[in-house]
């Protein structure tokens, strides 16, 4: 198990300038930052060759989707790895993640870069999401 929290400094204001992706000052129609962009539907099932979340993740997912106003104490009392603000070594593993405004998600991550976006499918419907990586503040994963 490996877990990260963040502790590098936060702008709310996030406008990648790359060929696709946003333009500085213009807000981009659908896009909330810290909330998945949702990719493949809801219902879209567990995409072949990805196995179910370990019950470990799952059910600290279900712990603090059921309670979330302890998110922020649970991330406050995890051990931190240095700076960190994108699911590092989480690519192809099922990941418990925390943005910076305490959303969690249990996510499947099949990409993830430092300076641009975590990708994945979303638990319980395997929803293919993205978000900036930059929103996360904690993460582990297994």
């Amino acid at each position: 198990m490996y877990s990260c929290r963040a502790l590098g400094p936060f702008s709310p204001f996030l406008t990648p300038s790359m060929p696709g992706g946003f333009i500085p000052g213009v807000p981009t129609p659908g896009f909330v930052p810290g909330v998945p962009t949702p990719g493949g539907g809801p219902g879209a099932g567990l995409p072949p060759g990805i196995t179910p979340p370990p019950p470990q993740l799952l059910s600290s997912f279900q712990q603090l989707s059921q309670s979330p106003s302890q998110v922020q104490s649970f991330v406050s009392q995890q051990p931190t790895q240095g700076i960190t603000t994108f699911a590092a070594g989480c690519q192809n593993r099922w990941t418990l993640i925390v943005t910076r405004t305490f959303n969690v998600f249990l996510m499947y991550v099949t990409s993830t870069n430092p300076f641009g976006f975590t990708e994945g499918f979303i638990f319980p419907t395997y929803s293919f999401g993205r978000f900036p990586s930059s929103v996360i503040s904690w993460y582990t994963c297994f």
